[in-house]
């Protein structure tokens, strides 16, 4: 069953300016991936509180007014709003949509450079990739939010992603209905045997069902 009480957020995949959206879909050993925002230089920020990134951005980016409200915005969602569980929609040129189910912020002390420029992750798994059109309009205007990440702001309800990310069990139920008809139907049959343990155990099969059906 589907968590139903998660966000969504759209994210691009620069990183530091850099395309990292193949990266973002390969997956490791374990089948996961990652998601990434830029500002290295910064340090590891498990556990750092708004203003301390904001003091963290000043001190290396020197940023101000509105760039440092921004930016500031962007690296405290990706750190300390996004939770656990959370969806990240990332689109690309082709208008196709990369859902992902995000893990726990981490800090990958080896990206932190303006080479790599991506030691701020949060571990991945892709669910699905869907095409823009076929998403409600709310989410295409989410998408078409130009910041590094944004919330969803609506309730999830709102999104109609259940209907992708729920698994659809209708061919599973018609497949288990036909199959317990023609048992029946065999059953039916075997009632009608010259032996009477056949008979028998045809009817116990029969009002075991019975019974089961009722309750």
């Amino acid at each position: 069953m589907f968590n139903y009480n998660v966000n969504i957020f759209q994210m691009k995949s620069k990183p530091h300016g850099i395309e990292r959206l193949n990266e973002f879909i390969n997956t490791n050993e374990n089948g996961l991936s990652f998601v990434a925002i830029g500002w290295p230089g910064i340090g590891d920020l498990t556990n750092k509180s708004k203003k301390e990134i904001r003091d963290l951005l000043i001190e290396k980016y020197e940023y101000e007014g509105q760039q440092l409200a921004n930016y500031l915005g962007a690296v405290n969602a990706f750190v300390n709003t996004v939770k656990n569980e959370d969806l990240v929609l990332i689109s690309n040129n082709l208008d196709q949509v990369f859902v992902f189910e995000v893990g726990n912020y981490k800090y990958v002390k080896e990206y932190d450079n303006d080479i790599d420029g991506m030691c701020h992750q949060r571990e991945a798994n892709l669910l699905v990739i869907l095409n823009k059109s076929d998403l409600v309009p709310e989410l295409q205007e989410l998408l078409r939010n130009r910041g590094t990440i944004t919330q969803f702001k609506y309730p999830f309800e709102k999104s109609g992603l259940d209907k992708w990310l729920e698994p659809d069990n209708s061919e599973l139920n018609f497949k288990l209905d036909d199959l317990i008809n023609k048992s029946l139907s065999t059953l039916e049959k075997e009632l009608l045997s010259d032996d009477a343990m056949v008979r028998i155990n045809a009817a116990k099969e029969i009002l075991c069902y019975a019974a089961k059906e009722s309750k």
